[in-house]
């Protein structure tokens, strides 16, 4: 067992279930084309809302239960078969860590509608007693809740992962600090190889409406590909996505002792809360959540080469994160390009930081930029380098990729190409 100050922790793996499709050659190929996956949503009745579209996976059924787990498990197949790592880790030192901001946030509410329209004074909510053959059908995927999230049981159960096992539930972070944590599991010992990422299935009547209410998403639909625009003067809200990001993680000497792939190295980790306003950031706390992660990894502000930021097209968020970039790299700030890929595929809430941990690996190894789509109008207040409207290419060795979330959360993740 090392210790954590030695052990280097790679990615051997990248899976991805995003508005574009199942797989990662289709987000990369839509990143590099700075391609939209917004559309009208067809899951939900949005005739008397505002907001009527999203990041929507297409060609999936909408009535699957478990959605999340779906994409979670599809993500997953496409990593763990990349990482060929069936058969070549010990399963005890095989751990699991997903993230996730809604989790079966759809099977609870199908649940509730159920006994409230079939059987209203049923005595057990959570456990039916059969009467309703719909609701026993449906508990009966939901009780592993219990015992450890649907997302990690099933992945656990697909790898035969027998280490440590859990779930993060971070609003919109919880991707970015599921990956964080799992890299200190392997740094500490405790794991060989983590199975981590996230996952999110939001599209839900209640879901929706609710953030719908808080004005916080876009209303701007006379063209859905337009309405995330990230940084641009006009940006009016962000606009929600669902999909699955899943990363295989590996001590490094333990995949190159197998002549593993090796696609990335996660060189440092760190979140901060801001202690502050639930919902309006203030840039301090993910300032400092940046300037630990370049610390951590012995990074310089000068060294980096592109920041995939949060960027949700909402008018706090995007001043904020500019200012907290601004404080954490000085002078630097204006030199590295920063762009939002949820101009692209919406915001993915807990999965969006495993989806972009993932677009930020595919810029290093295709040597090119993402874009920030749908940015036309400047806005002063946010001035950084934000590779507008098309891709750039570039050497890419050193990036960084960060994420915010309600409740005051920021999580940051610095990433090397360079192997």
């Amino acid at each position: 067992m090392k210790s954590t100050s030695t052990r280097r922790v790679v990615v051997t793996g990248i899976g991805a279930v995003t508005p574009f499709g199942v797989g990662v050659p289709l987000f990369a190929e839509a990143l590099r084309a700075g391609r939209s996956g917004i559309q009208t949503l067809t899951q939900l009745d949005t005739s008397l809302l505002r907001t009527k579209g999203g990041g929507e996976v297409p060609l999936f059924s909408h009535g699957a239960q478990l959605r999340s787990v779906h994409f979670a498990s599809l993500a997953f197949q496409e990593a763990w078969n990349q990482a060929n790592l069936q058969g070549r880790v010990d399963p005890t030192r095989l751990g699991v860590l997903l993230g996730t901001s809604r989790g079966a946030i759809r099977e609870w509410e199908l649940a509730h509608t159920l006994r409230e329209k079939r059987n209203p004074t049923a005595s057990g909510f959570l456990f039916p007693n059969g009467e309703v053959p719909e609701l026993s059908a449906l508990f009966s995927q939901l009780i592993p809740c219990f015992g450890s999230s649907p997302l990690g049981h099933s992945l656990a159960k697909l790898s035969g992962a027998a280490g440590p096992i859990g779930t993060i539930s971070a609003a919109c972070t919880s991707g970015t600090i599921a990956i964080g944590e799992a890299v200190q599991w392997i740094r500490e010992g405790r794991c060989d190889a983590v199975i981590t990422g996230g996952a999110e299935a939001p599209f839900t009547p209640t879901s929706f409406a609710g953030v719908c209410s808080s004005k916080a998403m876009s209303e701007r639909w006379d063209d859905p590909s337009t309405a995330c625009r990230p940084f641009d003067r006009t940006r009016d809200g962000y606009v929600m996505g669902e999909g699955a990001g899943v990363l295989i993680l590996e001590a490094q000497e333990h995949a190159r002792a197998r002549n593993a792939p090796i696609l990335a190295e996660i060189l440092g980790y760190a979140q901060t809360a801001d202690a502050d306003h639930i919902t309006v950031p203030t840039g301090i706390g993910l300032s400092e959540a940046i300037s630990l992660a370049l610390r951590e990894s012995g990074v310089a502000p000068s060294d980096l080469d592109y920041i995939n930021a949060h960027g949700t097209s909402t008018e706090l968020n995007d001043r904020f994160e500019t200012l907290a970039v601004k404080k954490a790299l000085g002078p630097h700030a204006d030199l590295v390009p920063l762009s939002s890929t949820k101009s692209m595929t919406g915001h993915l809430l807990g999965a969006a930081g495993a989806v972009e941990a993932i677009a930020t690996i595919l810029a290093m190894q295709g040597s090119f930029l993402p874009p920030t789509i749908n940015y036309h109008v400047p806005d002063p207040n946010c001035d950084l380098d934000t590779v507008p409207n098309f891709a750039r290419e570039a050497r890419v060795d050193l990036a960084m990729s960060q994420s915010l979330g309600f409740g005051g959360h920021n999580a940051v993740l610095v990433m090397s190409g360079v192997l």
